[in-house]
């Protein structure tokens, strides 16, 4: 199974440097891997880098892809039209993977029928607070055609196998970092989950998160930006007639726990991203791409 590392950047020329430090020290999976580097419009230095990259590389083929148009969405569509890989892997540019990554994510599909899988999201500096990150050690198979709770998986660190693609497309490009819905990773592995795929967390493949979030405030606006997010994320299976009664009855008990807790902002602002995502994905004339 050959297998395509997929790494989206924008505007982070320092990070970027660190994070393909560690990608340099990949071990080769069975089949072997290329990297897809997609820049995202980047103003800064990050252009350069993946140019230097690339050129320099020798431990494995490097595509180097211009997307100019922002969102995360966008760009992992973008990295997937260049990928070769029968197994796409994605992560972060402020994520450092650890050298066994790849093949791990191999062992994992070759011991499994299932068509997507998460791996482990570590801190790498403890000073950071303790989110963005699933620190579980034991394994969990996904089981289709439920709800798929946030935080099951981690885009930081999912792979995906080509036949999954073929069956549902990419990502929705009006989702993702750069967009005012930061859940492109979550609606893309729902859109898996009730197209009858299983799925699987395993803690074998592991990155190292460096999100560089300290204080209180940092957090509570990351968090912020999530329940907007989830909004869109609700109207997105609310939309899709199979998932519609299940979406419903989620977003009813998650309102409800809220209310308990007499956190009115959160559903408040759930409420404001499904309103504004249902205008634009009405608006819009940009697909889901097919690959």
């Amino acid at each position: 199974m050959l297998a395509s590392l997929i790494i989206c950047t924008r505007n982070r020329e320092a990070q970027l440097k660190t994070c393909l430090d560690y990608v340099s020290r990949l071990e080769d999976p069975p089949g072997g891997w290329q990297l897809v580097l997609v820049d995202n419009g980047s103003s800064d230095g990050t252009p350069g880098v993946v140019r230097e990259f690339a050129g320099a590389s020798s431990s494995c083929p490097v595509v180097a892809v211009h997307e100019p148009a922002p969102g995360l969405g966008r760009a992992r569509n973008a990295g997937l039209a260049h990928a070769a890989g029968d197994i796409c892997i994605f992560t972060d540019d402020d994520c450092y993977v650890r050298p066994d990554f790849l093949r791990q994510v191999h062992r994992v599909f070759g011991a499994s029928t299932a068509g997507y899988l998460g791996g482990r999201v570590v801190l790498h500096d403890p000073t950071d607070a303790p989110v963005t990150i699933k620190d579980v050690l034991t394994s969990k198979v996904i089981q289709p055609r439920r709800f798929l709770y946030p935080g099951t998986i981690h885009g930081a660190n999912m792979a995906v196998r080509r036949d999954v693609l073929k069956s549902i497309g990419g990502f929705d490009p009006l989702l993702g970092s750069g967009t005012c819905w930061v859940c492109d990773d979550l609606e893309f592995l729902s859109r898996a989950c009730w197209a009858g795929w299983t799925g699987v967390y395993d803690p074998r493949p592991v990155v190292e998160h460096h999100h560089r979030r300290k204080t209180r405030s940092d957090v509570q606006q990351l968090l912020k930006g999530y329940e907007y997010g989830r909004g869109a994320y609700y109207m997105k299976g609310i939309l899709t007639p199979a998932s519609r009664s299940v979406f419903l009855r989620e977003w009813y008990r998650g309102v409800r726990a809220y209310l308990a807790q007499r956190r009115i902002a959160s559903p408040l602002r759930e409420f404001a991203g499904a309103v504004t995502y249902l205008h634009e994905r009405l608006s819009s004339h940009e697909p889901i791409p097919r690959f």
